[in-house]
């Protein structure tokens, strides 16, 4: 990393440091950047392994209970079609 660059890093993210934390942070730039480019090296064939170990689904089956004092809910809230108008978010 130029220092040039470094310089304009440190500008955007409105980084005070000193001269000793700028030779550290300069460096851990440096090896950051050097791991991407060597990960961007590897050459990836195939499908994406976005899992690699098969997770079992859980998915329930959903059933519909009513409300049991559905009646008395519908009477104290406000309501609208039918269905009880709950705050703006």
């Amino acid at each position: 990393m130029q220092d040039k660059e470094f310089d304009r890093l440190l500008k955007i993210t409105r980084l005070r440091v000193s001269a000793e934390e700028r030779v550290q942070i300069k460096s851990d730039f440096e090896q950051v950047i050097a791991y991407f480019d060597e990960i961007s090296s590897l050459e990836a064939d195939g499908e994406p392994a976005y899992h690699p170990v098969e997770i079992p689904g859980r998915l329930r089956e959903d059933k519909v209970k009513p409300f049991a004092d559905s009646e008395s809910l519908k009477k104290r809230a406000k309501t609208s079609n039918g269905y009880i108008v709950g705050p703006k978010l």
